[in-house]
């Protein structure tokens, strides 16, 4: 059951947005992307003790990953307009974006940093 919407997710396109995102993933190699989509949403869901929160890309500067716990991943989220907080999330969590290359697909298990900048028009 849990197969279906998971490829489902990973099917989802990239929308154009006015986020760029400049992710350094743990080679040390760094990527520019335009947009942001993980598991086949707009947003970011996490979690803090029993409460589940969804947090829109554009409220973040940064994705800090701080390690992995068998299924889960802990993150430090630093908001643009507060303080840095950390947060659980699933390790299968996927993400996407685009690049000058082509769509870039990514694990966040596989990254050590994303930072996230809105441009204004």
């Amino acid at each position: 059951m849990f197969v279906i919407p998971f490829l489902l997710s990973m099917a989802e396109p990239v929308k154009d947005s006015k986020l760029r995102v400049e992710l350094e993933d743990k080679d040390g190699l760094k990527h520019s992307l335009r947009g942001l989509v993980c598991n086949g949403r707009d947003n970011l869901r996490v979690r803090e003790g029993k409460v589940e929160y969804t947090v829109n890309f554009s409220s973040l500067r940064s994705i800090e990953v701080l390690g992995q716990d068998g299924t889960q991943l802990k993150v430090k989220l630093s908001f643009k307009d507060g303080p840095s907080r950390d947060y659980l999330i699933p390790a299968n969590t996927y993400c996407k974006g685009n690049s000058q290359t082509g769509e870039a697909g990514f694990y966040l298990r596989d990254v050590k940093t994303i930072f996230i900048k809105t441009e204004e028009k």
